[in-house]
């Protein structure tokens, strides 16, 4: 599972598409679902198999009368599934046309996972887009498990971790007084929790900016906490979206990978639910769409506010 969302799309028409603004509601139905969305469009079915080789898509949308061939067109559309799959690739495909008996030639076309639809009729562009968010949903249901919600946390939050590693192994390369001020709020904070691990976290004067930020003891919560301090530093704490980050975070992100990564599943009384075990014993909640939806949008947030971060203490990286 993943952040991204990407829908491949061919029709030699497809700016009519654009201007009718069908790919704007794509876009905004996909980021309501709290993903990153990406279309790719393409008029001419040989350059769409040559992106298809290089990306992989969660659907694709197409004419099923491509590639203009003198006046007349060239009905491709099965000789394009066919080398789609013969790729390897079983993405889930929504054909449409606006043939008169494109219900009948559909008949016979039948492959796995492709559904054909046509465009006929004063409904038909309506149809078009009510079928195309049913399909993304369908694809996403699929992926809307609880261990695949559980892999995307776990692997959105080393993303997380990674960001601020780079914002911090940027800020740290100059030496002021600011970076001091990091430097020991790192080390300090290292020390102070790390009982266990008490010698090592005092050997850490001894390091280089580098290595202190790759120790272990220098975990998630250490580094969110650390990047409060920075936007304390930066005088950004009173800024949208910089208020209160840690807690934020702590709550949104390390709170919610943490259940995820000890909780286990139930169903009770037809309705899956997310067994959570903290201090006080265990805690059931309703495991649904919506909780994807809440969690995809949390992530999403976050790599926004690192990104602004970013943007705002180090302006020279980007």
């Amino acid at each position: 599972m993943k952040l991204s969302y990407k829908i491949l799309w061919i029709d030699d028409n497809i700016e009519d598409y654009i201007e009718m603004g069908i790919k704007s509601e794509f876009l905004s139905f996909l980021e309501n679902l709290g993903f990153i969305p990406l279309i790719d469009t393409f008029e001419d079915s040989n350059k769409a198999e040559e992106s298809l080789k290089s990306t992989k898509y969660d659907l694709i949308l197409s004419d099923y009368s491509i590639d203009e061939k003198g006046k007349e067109k060239e009905k491709q559309g099965d000789v394009l599934i066919q080398k789609i799959r013969d790729g390897g690739v079983f993405t889930e495909v929504l054909f449409y046309s606006a043939q008169k008996n494109f219900d009948e030639i559909a008949k016979n076309l039948y492959r796995d996972r492709v559904s054909f639809f046509s465009l006929v009729g004063d409904e038909g562009m309506r149809e078009f887009r009510s079928r195309t968010f049913r399909l993304i949903e369908l694809t996403i249901s699929k992926l809307q498990e609880i261990n695949s919600i559980r892999g995307l946390v776990m692997a959105e939050t080393s993303e997380l971790d990674n960001t601020i590693i780079e914002i911090l192994s940027c800020f740290l390369a100059d030496n002021n007084d600011d970076t001091e001020k990091i430097r020991t709020y790192i080390i300090d904070s290292v020390i102070k929790s790390s009982v266990s691990n008490c010698d090592r976290a005092n050997k850490l004067h001894e390091h280089k900016n580098a290595e202190i930020l790759k120790e272990r003891v220098f975990d998630a919560d250490k580094k969110a906490r650390t990047i409060g301090r920075l936007i304390k530093i930066k005088q950004l704490q009173n800024t949208e979206p910089f208020i209160d980050f840690y807690s934020n975070y702590k709550k949104d992100v390390l709170d919610i990978r943490n259940d995820l990564a000890h909780a286990k599943s139930d169903t009770i009384d037809g309705i899956e639910y997310l067994i959570i075990s903290k201090k006080d014993g265990q805690h059931p909640e309703k495991f649904n769409q919506d909780t994807c939806i809440h969690i995809r949008k949390n992530l999403r947030k976050y790599t926004d506010i690192l990104k602004a971060i970013r943007e705002t203490t180090l302006p020279h990286l980007e």
